[in-house]
């Protein structure tokens, strides 16, 4: 039986979700029953159907009344602020009617609290975070530790992140053949909603400068990430984030000191072999085309999680190896949630 799922938050992400799955089937991979935004059912249609990074989709759009119609479905719209100042608040009760399975919060400002009254107050069974936040049941990554998943113990689940989809795998992967001694995690990423056009206050000062005339250095929880799934890594991780003026498409730049002695042929005969396998449809190998060397824009709708490119593996001493990683930080992610969906969803 298909998930009947809800939609709180329409930014880049929750609208992606819908945009990967109305793609995937024309009928929907998921019963999306209702999204919710603070928006005008008018604008979420318009941002829905002209999409500046990826085009416009392949189905139509159209809204009336409390509806979208997405190509030839219907779903429900429910314009409501997601933000609680009273945490007894039941706005979300209209909901309880659906007969909902998951609840994917997309808003990154929810707390445990907010998420936990959800399947309290019988609005859904189980929720999906598309960020990590404090006090969840589970993050996972799909392909890693979904296996893991209980539907008794996990209630509130995330999706990870995108950069932790991108890096966790390779970790893992190096960590159970050769050991991980210690990475140093750079991500070079794409301009994101919080930054400003014109510089402007920020309560991070630095982000607040005009995002399209500079690499803003910042923070990244790529590493906290990576070790709510590979907790053997805590203390191992160190990294950094360079935000670019870039739309999409985000890169690594990592240093991992290996355990274990290797060689570069092994080590690339051991991607090769997981992206053909176990980590098929997750990771990718890149080699360029015709003897060139693609760029980021070359990625656009990737949905692997992680593109490593291979003519920049390169080893040191056997020991020091070097990866650069490309990934399409919001379509990729997005499929990936849909897939954790599906792990959720089947088991509500």
């Amino acid at each position: 039986m298909t998930a009947r799922v809800a939609i709180v938050g329409l930014g880049r992400v929750g609208r992606g979700i819908i945009r990967s799955n109305f793609s995937q089937q024309s009928h929907g991979r998921f019963d999306i029953a209702v999204v919710c935004d603070v928006m005008p059912i008018e604008q979420v249609a318009y941002l829905l159907a002209n999409d500046s990074t990826y085009g416009k989709p392949p189905f139509t759009v159209d809204c009336e009344h409390n509806y979208l119609h997405i190509g030839g479905n219907k779903v429900r719209y429910l314009r409501v602020d997601r933000r609680r100042d009273n945490p007894d608040d039941d706005s979300f009760s209209i909901l309880r009617s659906l007969n909902l399975d998951v609840l994917i919060d997309a808003t990154g400002t929810a707390t445990i609290q907010d998420l936990r009254l959800l399947i309290s107050q019988n609005v859904t069974k189980k929720v999906l975070c598309t960020w990590n936040v404090s006090g969840l049941d589970m993050s996972i990554v799909f392909g890693v530790n979904d296996q893991d998943f209980d539907a008794d113990l996990h209630h509130v689940v995330a999706a990870s992140t995108c950069t932790g989809n991108a890096f966790v795998p390779v970790a893992d992967l190096l960590n159970k053949h050769y050991g991980i001694d210690y990475a140093r995690i750079i991500t070079i990423h794409p301009v994101l909603s919080d930054q400003r056009v014109l510089d402007g206050y920020h309560s991070v000062s630095q982000l607040g400068r005009m995002c399209t005339t500079s690499i803003v250095p910042t923070a990244t929880n790529v590493d906290k990430s990576a070790v709510l799934v590979l907790p053997e890594l805590q203390g191992k991780l160190d990294s950094i984030s360079y935000r670019v003026p870039t739309s999409i498409v985000s890169a690594m730049d990592i240093t991992v000191n290996l355990t274990r002695s290797t060689t570069q042929e092994e080590c690339a005969t051991l991607f090769k072999h997981a992206s053909q396998h176990e980590l098929a449809d997750i990771l990718q190998c890149e080699y360029g085309d015709w003897g060139h060397q693609k760029t980021s824009i070359d990625f656009l709708g990737n949905q692997h999680s992680c593109i490593l490119l291979m003519n920049h593996l390169s080893l040191t001493n056997g020991k020091q190896l070097g990866l650069s990683i490309m990934h399409d930080n919001e379509m990729a992610y997005c499929c990936r949630i849909l897939d954790v969906l599906g792990v959720i969803g089947s088991d509500s």
